[in-house]
């Protein structure tokens, strides 16, 4: 994410100050209005009987807004963006969004893939598809594919394994014309639950021969290239 950083003049993207879960009218007015906030992050799904995405945590039955509204809040305000799709149904029709609105501040797209992968009772989306419909409508964003490493169903973490290797392969071969800095990002909730991501950051068409990320950014090339070969 450090092109991220860079936009808003920081050396380091631990120093990026988010505002997370911005769902109602009243905390999106207050974050964009809060100097101190650079990134303002939102779930998006459909709702029961909504015609467009919204922006609201999933298990939420009455939403405030949709993405349309929220998202152009947000850019006339300066702030970046990152959608987290809650849902497979809610990607296309959100990227159709942002393709309209042309923010010229960040945008994230984030998914968990095992909530968009394909169920018995669902359609869904495959990684490379994900990857592939940001890129086709919003080829500048930081696209975020992330994934549990530890769920009560695949408790020894054989999906997880098959899952990097997945990606890792997509990264090398299938990304298309957009080159990438690849992050991997890392973490531990308060449950039971660890989680992790991979970010694919778009580079220029004239990318530094050295990164320039920062601190917390670890150069993962040498995995993706032992773990194809």
């Amino acid at each position: 994410m450090q092109s991220i950083a860079h936009y808003f003049g920081l050396a380091d993207t631990a120093d990026l100050a988010w505002a997370h879960s911005v769902h109602s009218r009243t905390y999106l007015e207050e974050s964009c209005n809060d100097a101190t906030l650079h990134m303002l992050q939102g779930e998006v799904h459909f709702a029961a009987e909504d015609a467009l995405p919204c922006v609201a945590h999933a298990w939420q039955d009455i939403a405030d807004m949709d993405v349309a509204t929220w998202a152009a809040a947000i850019i006339a305000a300066g702030k970046g963006l990152k959608i987290h799709f809650a849902d497979a149904a809610a990607v296309e029709p959100t990227l159709s969004v942002l393709q309209r609105l042309k923010p010229d501040t960040p945008v994230m797209l984030h998914a968990d893939i095992f909530t968009l992968l394909p169920s018995d009772d669902s359609e869904g989306l495959e990684p490379e598809q994900f990857v592939r419909l940001c890129q086709q409508y919003c080829p500048k964003a930081v696209i975020s594919i992330g994934w549990s490493l530890k769920r009560e169903a695949d408790a020894d973490g054989r999906m997880e394994e098959v899952l990097i290797h997945q990606i890792s392969d997509m990264a090398l071969k299938r990304l298309g014309p957009v080159n990438y800095a690849i992050e991997i990002h890392a973490g531990y909730t308060s449950g039971w639950e660890r989680g992790a991501a991979l970010v694919f950051d778009p580079l220029p068409e004239t990318a530094p021969a050295a990164s320039a990320g920062g601190a917390n950014v670890v150069n993962a090339g040498h995995l993706f290239r032992r773990s194809a070969a």
